[in-house]
C-alpha cells in the first residue's frame, strides 16, 4: 500500500513541478530602464512604453531591440538578450522532457540580460549648413 500512495506521490509531484522555469521564473521579466539625463522616450521593438526612467515588463522568449530618445541629443540603441536561465536546469530533479519542452515553448527558460541599464545620452552636435557668400 505504501509503494502505492509513494508512486502516486511521484506522478502527482513530476505533474505539478513540470515546467519548473515555468512556475518559479514566468514567461515575462521586468527590465529597469533609466536614462540620463531622465525624460527620454522609450521604444522597444517599434513599440512605444513612455519615458524614462521605468520599468517595463518583457516576453523572455526572444531578444529585444531598445532605442531610447529625447530631442537635442543622439539617440541611444542597445539589445536585451536572451541567456537560459538557471531555473530551467531545475528540470534535472522532475524527469527533464517535459519540463523542458514547456519552459522553451513558453519561453519561461531565459532570463533578460541585461536587467537594469541607464543610457548616457550626448548632446546631439548641430552642423551648420554651408553659407555663400
Amino acid at each position: 500500500m505504501k509503494k502505492h500512495l509513494f508512486i502516486v506521490f511521484l506522478i502527482l509531484s513530476s505533474l505539478f513541478f513540470s515546467g519548473c522555469a515555468t512556475l518559479l521564473n514566468t514567461t515575462t521579466q521586468e527590465v529597469e530602464i533609466k536614462s540620463n539625463p531622465p525624460g527620454a522616450r522609450i521604444t522597444i521593438d517599434n513599440k512605444k512604453y513612455g519615458t524614462t526612467p521605468q520599468v517595463v515588463n518583457l516576453e523572455r522568449k526572444k531578444d529585444h531591440t531598445v532605442k531610447i530618445e529625447m530631442d537635442g541629443y543622439q539617440v541611444y540603441e542597445t539589445q536585451i538578450t536572451t541567456k537560459i536561465s538557471f531555473w530551467f536546469w531545475g528540470n534535472i530533479v522532475n524527469g527533464l522532457i517535459p519540463g523542458m519542452v514547456i519552459d522553451m515553448f513558453t519561453g519561461s527558460m531565459n532570463s533578460l540580460l541585461p536587467d537594469s541599464f541607464e543610457a548616457r545620452l550626448d548632446i546631439q552636435e548641430v552642423k551648420k549648413a554651408d553659407v555663400k557668400k
